[in-house]
């Protein structure tokens, strides 16, 4: 490249808002001052790697540009075409500029073997995952009370009355037998009972004096509630059990203030003897690698979640890249043997053909829960998530269109300025109105998880910002309740709230205990007539409440983004999908919406933007599955 020239085209690309923010702009001539040689080459590849970062991925598959000419704006660049440098030298140029380097040393960026270019903290966080993963895939079977293990196994996991193998006592015996395990599953299939049953085996298999150290922990408040909530209804009342707290990741961490650090790492780790997280499609992949840095040497990480939700907003698809599909629930000849001796099922061993796994054994560390207890297989809701989930657009509408059971239906989106009339003849706009008719919290509550309105985004003419205005403006005047000045402030702006509004918080305050995802509702003081209070449920199911103006960030949820309600269950959802395809529509998305639902799911939008959502899956650029399991998907 002629530098000079290709500074100054570099200059307009770089000014393109649909190819890159300003951050990456900023980046990118930062790189190019850092660079010995090759500075356009290195800028170039600094500002794409700066935005596939932003966009959530990891690195920059930098075959992908080698060779190809950037989508440009021509009217944002000023250019026809600039077509990136081909993949051997870009990568020699970038390996002698000086900012680049192959894992050891501290240069900004990394490129890896696979021709993967990464942010070194990025590269950094995903080799201490892969490190963790292959240091903790072995069996620790031989350290078992076998007798106690197979009398405990029995009470817990009585046989089913189909015959069938219980694959929830399975996960059991490999979370028992294994420094580190991954439960996935979708809705419904008892990962958080399971895990129960899990620390109930393992309380039961420790005879020292001092008790066991279980932590429990989930990305959200609201998650972190669910998961305690959950393991106190198994009922299994076990050496203290019930009082385990739950809590947030970033409280478990020791969460600093203004800072990307956390008071426990590898210098401090946590003292835990057992580690569960819920949730764990939601963690990001610097929150995990931190956690997993944190884990002592002797301590057990049970991760739970669902492979095909949503990934975390922040960059990393970590549990989808660790749960690879055709090793879930696959054993090796040593755990059959051992499930056969505990239970007396027979379970083939499946080898990794071809695979070039992190470990010999990693494939035991990874079991999918696939019955759901929620909701029968042949009902209208399961069929649907999925042919989603198998991205059969088709037969999704079909399903949507001729539900048998009533447990779906599909609804043509209105034009937006019909879309509040079309909210206000919903049926369930006369649940909302029932709000203001359930004066208790309890009873408000209760109301509140029977229906949702999920919006696939947040901003536009249906997304989640306007039908939570819409519903407010529709309530009030349907109410006629004027709307109160008892009122919050949001970075500086005076909010309008209405009594009986449900708010989540956005923001963590640890001095408050509210974090982010915890949902509450505005309800009259009952001890001062005329004032307001804000009411939490907390874990515990005991009640709470603070003043408005002293909430943290927070929104309005009438209807919230299906983002923000993974970790949620109502009996009745209502999925708005906008009238324009998006990015953003995506399968893993539109799944996740679905299984929120546990009686009903209805969607409105339009046939093309649905079928396009299915078709489209999140597909994020890291290293991480290749590296953990080699060649092979």
């Amino acid at each position: 490249m002629d530098s000079l020239n290709t500074f100054k085209k570099l200059q307009d690309i770089f000014s393109d808002p649909e190819l890159f923010s300003p951050l990456d702009k900023h980046f990118a001539m930062f790189i190019s001052r850092l660079a010995q040689k090759h500075k356009p080459e290195a800028a170039l590849a600094a500002a794409l790697v700066s935005s596939k970062t932003g966009e959530g991925n990891v690195c920059l598959d930098l075959g992908e540009y080698a060779g190809n000419p950037l989508p440009l704006t021509p009217r944002a660049s000023g250019l026809d075409t600039f077509v990136c440098p081909s993949l051997p030298d870009w990568k020699r140029q970038l390996l002698q500029s000086g900012v680049v380097g192959q894992g050891t040393g501290n240069s900004p960026l990394v490129l890896d073997g696979k021709d993967k270019l990464y942010l070194r903290r990025y590269w950094q966080y995903e080799e201490a995952i892969f490190d963790f993963i292959r240091q903790r895939s072995f069996s620790v079977h031989k350290d078992l009370n076998f007798r106690r293990l197979g009398s405990d196994l029995q009470k817990l996991f009585p046989p089913l009355s189909t015959g069938d193998i219980d694959w929830q006592q399975i996960a059991a015996i490999v979370a028992v037998s294994r420094p580190f395990c991954v439960i996935s599953g979708g809705p419904g299939t008892g990962k958080t009972s399971t895990a129960a049953k899990i620390l109930a085996l393992l309380i039961g298999q420790h005879d020292d004096t001092r008790q066991l150290r279980i932590l429990l922990g989930a990305p959200t408040g609201k998650a972190a509630s669910r998961l305690q909530q959950a393991i106190a209804d198994t009922g299994l009342q076990q050496s203290g059990l019930e009082l385990i707290q739950a809590s947030t990741l970033h409280r478990m961490l020791g969460y600093v203030p203004n800072s990307p650090y956390f008071r426990h790492n590898a210098e401090n780790p946590l003292k835990a003897d057992i580690i569960v997280i819920d949730e764990a499609s939601m963690v990001d992949l610097p929150l995990l690698a931190k956690l997993m840095q944190s884990v002592p040497a002797c301590a057990r990480l049970i991760l739970l979640g669902d492979r095909h939700q949503l990934a975390s907003v922040q960059p990393g698809s970590v549990l989808g890249d660790i749960c690879r599909s055709d090793v879930l629930s696959s054993f090796s000849g040593e755990l059959c043997q051992l499930i056969s001796e505990l239970t007396g099922n027979v379970v083939a061993p499946i080898p990794l053909s071809g695979a070039n796994t992190a470990a010999p054994s990693l494939q035991d560390s990874f079991v999918e829960l696939v019955h759901s207890y929620r909701f029968s297989p042949d009902s209208a809701i399961a069929r649907l998530s999925m042919a989603v989930q198998k991205g059969d657009a088709a037969g999704a509408l079909a399903i949507l269109n001729n539900s048998d059971d009533g447990s779906t239906a599909w609804s043509e989106v209105p034009a937006p300025e019909e879309l509040g009339e079309k909210l206000l003849g919903w049926d369930g706009f006369s649940q909302l109105a029932a709000l203001q008719q359930a004066p208790q919290p309890e009873s408000c509550f209760s109301q509140l998880k029977n229906f949702r309105i999920l919006c696939a985004l947040r901003r536009g003419p249906f997304g989640m910002e306007r039908v939570n205005s819409i519903l407010m403006q529709k309530l009030s005047q349907h109410l006629q309740h004027k709307i109160s000045h008892h009122t919050t402030y949001q970075n500086g702006v005076l909010q309008d709230i209405l009594p009986f509004q449900p708010v989540m918080v956005t923001r963590n305050d640890y001095n408050l205990r509210l974090f982010n995802g915890d949902v509450g509702i505005i309800l009259p003081d009952p001890e001062n007539e005329g004032s307001r209070r804000v009411f939490f449920r907390e874990a515990s199911g005991l009640l709470r409440h603070v003043t408005p103006s002293l909430l943290p960030g927070h929104e309005t949820v009438f209807a919230m983004t299906v983002h923000k309600s993974q970790g949620s269950e109502f009996n009745r959802v209502l999925l708005i999908l906008p009238d324009q395809d998006s990015p953003l529509l995506t399968r893993e998305l539109l799944y996740t919406a679905i299984t929120r639902a546990r009686e009903k799911v209805e969607i409105w939008g339009r046939k093309t933007v649905f079928a396009a959502c299915v078709e489209r899956r999140i597909k994020r650029t890291s290293g991480l599955s290749e590296a953990i399991w080699g060649g092979g998907s």
